[in-house]
Order: structure tokens, then sequence, then C-alpha cells
């Protein structure tokens, strides 16, 4: 015990060490719910004004998520509807082309037909009146190469 006398001498603590230990626990007990309690409500204001909202902002941000897939299904999907529309629209111009492009071809055919059968008479004709001058024509010849 004398050890521990002597260390509270050397550190310079007396009797109204207990003393004012005592007043220091019944002032803290009195006072620390004045100050604390206020201290404890600064506390969790700003706890519910940070960690709190970062909840709330993970909850905005995942909407934000959602509508950002709905935002690209939408543009896929109107993507494939005008892809749909364009082959659509190029599949009844092709129609309308090979129309057009049969109309023509069976117009040149008609017409090539037509030519094709004023000429074949035309040469019939000509050959016709060919074989008929023939007999005088050969006999013509005969003559001249036996004179």
């Amino acid at each position: 015990m004398n050890t521990i006398v002597t260390i509270l001498n050397s550190l310079k603590i007396d009797a109204t060490f207990l003393v004012q230990f005592a007043l220091f626990v019944v002032f803290f007990n009195i006072i620390a719910p004045l100050l604390f309690k206020k201290l404890q409500e600064v506390l969790d204001l700003r706890e519910s004004k940070t960690t709190k909202l970062e909840s709330h902002a993970h909850h905005i941000y995942k909407q934000a998520e959602d509508l950002a897939e709905q935002y690209k299904g939408s543009v896929e999907k109107t993507h494939q509807d005008s892809q749909a529309i364009a082959s659509k629209k190029k599949a009844e111009i092709l129609a309308k082309e090979k129309e057009i492009l049969n109309g023509a071809e069976e117009k040149m055919s008609s017409d090539y037909d037509a030519k094709r059968s004023t000429l074949l008479k035309e040469i019939a004709e000509k050959r016709t009146a060919i074989m008929a001058e023939a007999e005088k024509l050969s006999n013509n010849l005969v003559e001249k190469l036996t004179k």
C-alpha cells in the first residue's frame, strides 16, 4: 500500500481527488443527458441525411436502370418494326418493277414475233417469186452456156 501512496504523491494526487472524482461522476450523470442527447440528435440527423439516403439513392438508381432497359427494349422494337416496314416496301417496289419488266418483256416478245412473222412471210413470198422465175432463169442460163 505504501507503494501506491508513493505513486499517488509523486503524481501530486491528494485526498481531494476522490471528492473531485465523485463530483465529476455526479455532474457527468446530470449534464450527459442534456449534452449527449443533443449530440445524439445531431448524429441521428446526419445519419438520416447520409446513410439512410443511400438506400433511397439505390432505389432511384434501380428505377433508372429499369427505365434504361425499357428504353433499350422500345428502341429495339422500333428498329425491328422499321426493318419490317422497309422490307415490306422493298418487296412491294420489287414486285412493281417485276410486273413492269414482265409487261415490257411480253411487249418486246410480241413485237419480235410479229416482225419475225412478217419477215418470214416476205421471205416466203420472195422465195415463191424466185422459184416461179427459177425455170425461166435456168433456161436463160442454159442458153447462155450453150451458145
